[in-house]
């Protein structure tokens, strides 16, 4: 999985856009984006696993909208 997996790193990447954090209940770590169009719950075991959802949650949601 590319990038940092550290919770400092994706914080200062991801921060603005999503709120991380880490659960005691089934999945260990959770992240959270809310929008004008709804919200999007990503959750997994490891931060790895968190930052590899999040960026293909991104590049999907890049992907959908439409061009300016």
């Amino acid at each position: 999985m590319p990038g940092d997996a550290s919770l400092a790193q994706i914080i200062r990447d991801y921060g603005g856009r999503w709120v991380v954090e880490h659960t005691e209940v089934s999945t260990r770590w959770v992240a959270v984006r809310r929008d004008g169009e709804g919200m999007r719950i990503i959750g997994a075991h490891d931060l790895g696993a968190l930052r590899y959802r999040m960026e293909a949650a991104e590049r999907e949601e890049a992907g959908q909208r439409e061009p300016d």
